[in-house]
């Protein structure tokens, strides 16, 4: 091969390198479980083990291959450009779910190991094109099929359910995607051609549909209920790849384009979109704090405060209608999925130590396994987002960008009330023990795994919290599609062109 050939090659390999990592563990694993290394009885250790594996080496690969133009590669004709947001969900997501795969062991550990490679290589693969229809296509349909593949195994109708559900959403929000990306594309036309609608009408509608796919895809008003049955049905590793972490991806692409539509019409176009989203994102942070105060089950109760953090995402929606040019709607996606994941990351901690979601059976919970505590103290760190910084203030800002007083005071109230729920989980874990926790012996602090347990949960509690400027990298803006201009292309020669007589 010339040298040419094979800095092409490098630099396929460097676009895409999750992706490649996720298709070679369709080898990997099945090859574990082979009884030609080692018994059968021990096939889905092995295989969690090499899952793990994987999930490391996709993390730390895109670490080292980053973002920069060394890793962008023609593939036919679609241009891969790998994004720096795209590029740090792959990075954290391997590391995040690497833990949770490790601290869930059980019989399919494996495979949602695999479950996670690929829903990682959906995400940095649709972040590294441009924004548009084929991005939010393509995370949608791998979103749900890793939810189709998280329900299989177990005769349960509730799993069925919620795939079901998550089928149907999916057929609504496809249309909206086609729709907003027909009025965007036309936008550019309309300034150069009366017979098509005005530019503010065109960006009004398409910033309408990118909403409501936006709203659809994270669980806001009115598909929460989805969000909620997906982390009541589905495993940890499919509860917070399919309602979490594939929809802050969705979130990044509408804001970025909201945004990029936005700013490029001189006229307001927020009309009755930014109302609309500021009252879904009002209802759903207090629908999720009062029903995660509410209810018993640890288990829906992370699925209300995923529910609550939807909320923000609504608003961060609405505040980047109104101020395009702001990155503070662009900096609560990324910590918002850290934060969820480290409650996902306690709960499966608690339930494989238990064997219960009761509330009220694991009174006493955090007496008997202080490494579990620490992941919970991690997870209000990453809720509190303390100390005071960079996501307060851009929580703060989106607040004053989206709407008005009223709407902002119902918001902070509802965010004291989730983490008041976030405290009721912990308080219970320092009250008089219950007859499941006192039948459990203590966790080893030696041992490898709860080390690790207890590094990750800080770690990824400080990320969260923005002690790492993690939020930074996943608000740098994504490659725009070419249509997105309003304005009409520049025809007047240049002053060295020569003029035809």
């Amino acid at each position: 091969m010339s040298s040419v050939e094979i800095t092409q090659t490098m630099a396929i390999v460097r676009a895409i390198f999750p992706l490649l990592v996720a298709l070679t563990s369709l080898g990997i694993l099945p090859l574990m479980r082979h009884r030609a290394f080692g018994a059968e009885k021990d096939a889905g250790d092995r295989a969690a083990r090499a899952a793990i594996g994987l999930l490391v080496l996709s993390a730390l690969g895109t670490l080292l291959a980053g973002a920069s133009y060394a890793s962008t590669a023609q593939i036919g004709q679609t241009l891969i450009d790998p994004s720096e947001p795209g590029r740090l969900m792959a990075v954290l997501g391997g590391l995040v779910f690497a833990l949770i795969v490790a601290i869930g062991e059980g019989r399919r550990a494996g495979v949602m190991g695999q479950l996670a490679l690929f829903g990682i290589a959906g995400i940095d693969s649709a972040l590294a094109i441009p924004i548009g229809l084929a991005p939010i296509a393509i995370l949608l349909f791998t979103g749900l099929a890793i939810g189709g593949v998280a329900a299989g195994g177990k005769d349960d109708p509730a799993r069925a359910r919620a795939v079901f559900r998550d089928l149907r959403t999916i057929t609504l929000l496809l249309p909206a995607v086609v729709i907003a990306e027909i009025l965007r594309s036309t936008i550019s036309l309309s300034t150069t051609d009366a017979a098509y609608a005005t530019p503010t009408s065109l960006g009004a509608g398409a910033v309408l549909a990118l909403s409501l796919a936006a709203l659809g895809a994270s669980g806001a008003f009115p598909f929460h209920n989805r969000l909620v049955r997906i982390f009541e049905s589905l495993p940890i590793v499919g509860s917070l790849m399919v309602g979490v972490w594939i929809p802050t991806a969705i979130s990044l692409i509408v804001i970025g384009e909201i945004a990029t539509i936005a700013n490029g019409i001189t006229e307001p176009i927020g009309g009755a979109v930014v109302p609309a989203l500021v009252l879904a994102g009002v209802v759903t942070i207090l629908f999720g704090a009062i029903s995660a105060l509410l209810h018993d089950d640890i288990g829906e109760i992370i699925g209300f405060l995923a529910v609550g953090n939807a909320g923000w995402i609504a608003l961060a929606a609405a505040a980047a209608v109104n101020t395009p040019t702001d990155p503070s709607s662009r900096l609560l996606a990324v910590p918002g999925a850290l934060t969820m994941s480290l409650f996902g990351l306690w709960l499966i901690a608690l339930r494989r130590r238990y064997g219960t979601t009761s509330l009220l059976a694991l009174s006493g919970w955090a007496r008997k396994t202080g490494a579990i505590m620490v992941v919970m103290i991690g997870a209000l760190i990453a809720l509190v987002a303390l100390p005071p910084g960079v996501i307060i203030g851009a929580r703060l800002t989106v607040l004053a960008n989206a709407g008005g007083p009223l709407a902002g005071l119902l918001s902070v109230i509802g965010q004291l009330a989730l983490i008041a729920a976030a405290l009721r989980l912990f308080v219970t874990g320092f009250t008089e023990q219950s007859s499941t926790v006192k039948r459990t012996q203590p966790l080893r602090a030696n041992n490898p795994l709860t080390v690790a347990l207890l590094v990750g949960a800080l770690a990824i509690g400080a990320g969260a919290a923005g002690w790492f400027s993690v939020e930074i990298g996943g608000s740098t803006p994504l490659t725009p599609p070419a249509s997105s201009s309003p304005l009409p292309p520049d025809v007047s020669p240049s002053p060295d062109a020569t003029v035809a007589p």
